[in-house]
C-alpha cells in the first residue's frame, strides 16, 4: 500500500481504528455510490475500476472470470467498478465480455477519486482483514502469474 492509499484511507475513516474502522473502511460518506466490503469481511476481495472504451478492460475480464471460478466464494469476492458517464456503454460492453461479475455503477468518479484512480484499468486487492495489500495500474496479460500470485498468497494466509 502506498502513502496516498494510507491518507485515503484516513481521509475516509476520519480517524477511526479496530472494527469500526474495518467495517467502514470503504464507504466514503459523501460518495454518490458506495464499496461497502464490510459485507465481505473473512474473503480476499478483488475490485477492479474499468471502463467501456478501456482496450486492456476487454482484456481482464476473462481473467476475472476465471479467477471469480477458480476460488470458493468464502475466499475470493470479484468486484468490478465502472467510472462510464452513460450506463449502457457499459452494459454493452458487460453483454461483449459476456461477465456476470457484479458492477458498481460509478459514473460521477466518486470511487475512482477516492482511490486515486486514474488507469484503466486498476484493480485493488484487499487481504481478509479488509487492508488493500496490492494495486495494479493496467492489465497486462504477461503480468497474469503475478496477479495469481497475489490472490493466491491472501487466500493462504486464512
Amino acid at each position: 500500500m502506498t502513502g496516498s492509499d494510507t491518507l485515503s484511507r484516513r481521509a475516509v475513516l476520519g480517524g477511526m481504528t479496530g472494527a469500526a474502522a474495518a467495517a467502514m473502511l470503504h464507504t466514503p460518506a459523501m460518495a454518490a455510490v458506495s464499496l461497502d466490503l464490510a459485507k465481505y469481511r473473512g474473503k480476499v476481495v478483488y475490485v477492479d475500476f474499468w471502463a467501456s472504451w478501456c482496450g486492456p478492460c476487454k482484456l481482464s475480464f476473462p481473467f476475472m472470470q476465471q479467477l471469480a471460478g477458480r476460488y470458493p466464494a468464502n475466499d475470493l469476492a470479484v468486484i468490478t467498478v465502472n467510472v462510464d458517464r452513460q450506463r449502457a456503454a457499459a452494459d454493452r460492453f458487460m453483454q461483449q465480455v459476456r461477465s456476470n461479475l457484479p458492477v458498481i455503477y460509478d459514473a460521477a468518479g466518486d470511487l475512482a477519486q477516492t482511490w486515486k484512480v486514474a488507469d484503466m484499468p486498476t484493480s485493488l486487492v484487499f487481504d481478509r482483514k479488509g487492508t488493500m495489500r496490492f494495486r495494479h495500474q493496467g492489465f497486462f496479460p504477461g503480468k497474469v502469474r503475478e496477479y495469481d500470485g497475489h490472490i493466491a498468497q491472501l487466500v493462504r494466509e486464512g
